[in-house]
């Protein structure tokens, strides 16, 4: 995709600070468009029980780890829980971090949404592109809790079933429909 872009003609600097490297009005008098683009750049953290458990990473720092040639190998691995990767969330840097996880050969490889496919930030291309390859998308799922055992590494994932509700923004809310939750 990169080279693509690149063969248009396209110029892409990196690794400058814009205000100090570079201003905005530099920019701006020297080109007739400027795309910035800074990726996400630091983690999202839930606030549930166990998200500091060994084998629970954010998908910003995998994906940085990956950039960085740090490769896990997953080649047959279904990893880190009970035979499984799973990524929380339906953003484009969800769908980057299990289609990686696919890409490393990790064997089953999830995502995991409190919301409808609909609802999901992330480009239909990317999600349409995810499912391509196999990965499994578990929705109407919110994440209660992460199990860990007596050493606090990762068993598995709780999650509470949702139900599409009001309509809100664009966007479905959801609501809980029971209690329990479900060990994914």
């Amino acid at each position: 995709d990169i080279d693509a872009i690149l063969e248009t003609g396209v110029k892409v600097e990196y690794g400058k600070r814009i205000g100090t490297d570079i201003t905005i009005q530099e920019l701006r008098k020297e080109y007739d468009a400027v795309l910035i683009t800074i990726g996400a750049s630091t983690d999202k953290k839930l606030g549930i029980e166990g998200e500091s458990a060994e084998g629970v990473v954010s998908a910003v720092r995998f994906l940085r780890d990956v950039g960085k040639n740090l490769n896990p190998d997953l080649t047959g691995q279904v990893i880190p829980c009970d035979e499984r990767w799973l990524t929380i969330g339906g953003g484009n840097v969800s769908m980057d971090a299990v289609r990686t996880a696919r890409r490393l050969g990790a064997k089953k490889v999830s995502i995991l949404y409190r919301r409808r496919v609909a609802d999901m930030t992330a480009l239909p291309g990317e999600i349409e592109g995810a499912v391509a390859e196999g990965i499994e998308v578990k929705t109407l799922m919110a994440p209660a809790r992460i199990d860990v055992d007596e050493n606090n590494h990762l068993r598995g994932v709780y999650v509470t079933p949702q139900m599409i509700s009001k309509i809100k923004g664009g966007r479905a809310s959801v609501r809980v429909t029971v209690e329990p939750d479900i060990f994914v």
